[in-house]
């Protein structure tokens, strides 16, 4: 029996784990945090953090419950644009158009104390930016020479 197919799509578990680990790991990176700073979010321990992260172990739905209040869309995000049938957001326009966003705010928000961007606003905001230019890319890609 195969699983439920969403918008064409077949919908997988390992899907699943796979997006909302790379997710917790990102927010990991991103937010400087140890294994036991996220178990402590979720209510687990640290190397059940880790596995999380890696796709190795399902996560219930009190520690998904935790990581949702905590971290909103930058944990659910991926999840929810698979569910919509969206393996990634470069492959939904919303999702694209929400990246160029995303990124458009925080140049503004790290222009607003000097009128500069500094290297270290670029490198805090670099997966933000790059983003957003896969998103401008892959909206380009679309204007085919007729």
């Amino acid at each position: 029996m195969s699983g439920p197919t969403i918008h064409g799509k077949t919908l997988t578990a390992s899907a699943i784990l796979r997006e909302v680990g790379n997710d917790l790991s990102l927010i990991r990176q991103q937010d400087g945090l140890t294994w036991a700073d996220l178990g402590k979010v979720l209510g687990r321990s640290d190397d059940q953090a880790a596995k999380y992260a890696d796709g190795s172990a399902e996560m219930g739905i009190v520690a998904f419950g935790f990581g949702r209040r905590e971290w909103g869309t930058r944990f659910t995000g991926s999840l929810d644009r698979l569910l919509m049938g969206c393996r990634v957001d470069a492959e939904c326009d919303r999702g694209r158009q929400s990246h160029v966003l995303r990124a458009a705010l925080a140049l503004s928000v790290a222009l607003e104390d000097d009128d500069q961007i500094t290297p270290d606003e670029v490198r805090a905001n670099r997966a933000t930016i790059e983003n957003a230019i896969g998103a401008l890319e892959a909206l380009l890609s679309k204007d085919t020479p007729r």
